[in-house]
């Protein structure tokens, strides 16, 4: 979906009578195409922009020592940034890498603090946003957490299917924190009976 059409279609904002915003929105606001492997952010970098996913799919994951450990995926649709960056100038722990070949939009805190103070729509939709986003947050620490494997992967399975079918299972096993050997017998059960059948 198209970052203006996410505005206009929200509760925020109604079609045709916020012209003069989105005049001003549009100019403030830049678009890139991302290639698949290619970084929006690396671990080290001071992030000032506030990104939009309009198409695509992206990795966020950290490093401990070699290995990467992967925290979360945004898909078309989603807002994201690294939060401590971006509000209190840290340098990023963390990398966006798009794992599919990505459209993103992106604007900086300057000009988003600027449109937040021109339009009180457009800040009530950052505090809805940023309300979703916290609930999603603490959705995933919960299912992470506390569920068991088969259930974190249940989960997963009615929550964002989307995930099964666009994302690498080493990828997947290093969000979950399952083993990829027992993330396949979840994964595909009847091929686990199968083979635990078969004489060795």
């Amino acid at each position: 979906m198209k970052l203006s059409e996410r505005l206009s279609n929200s509760p925020y904002f109604f079609k045709g009578s916020h012209s003069l915003f989105f005049d001003w929105f549009l100019k403030l606001v830049f678009s890139k195409k991302v290639n698949k492997g290619e970084f929006i952010i690396e671990a080290g970098d001071i992030c000032d922009k506030l990104f939009y996913i309009e198409k695509g799919l992206v990795r966020i994951y950290r490093l401990e020592g070699e290995k990467e450990i992967t925290t979360w995926f945004t898909k078309e649709g989603d807002f994201v940034t690294t939060v401590n960056s971006f509000h209190s100038g840290l340098p990023s722990k963390e990398y966006f890498e798009a794992i599919e070949d990505s459209v993103i939009y992106y604007i900086n805190k300057k000009s988003y603090l600027y449109l937040v103070e021109l339009s009180t729509n457009f800040a009530k939709f950052s505090i809805h946003e940023l309300f979703t986003n916290l609930c999603e947050y603490q959705n995933q620490c919960e299912f992470l957490r506390t569920l068991s494997a088969q259930d974190r992967l249940k989960y997963i399975e009615n929550k964002y299917p989307y995930l099964l079918t666009r994302v690498k299972q080493k990828y997947l096993c290093s969000f979950l924190n399952i083993e990829a050997t027992y993330l396949s017998k979840l994964m595909n059960p009847k091929s686990a009976e199968t083979e635990q059948k078969i004489p060795g």
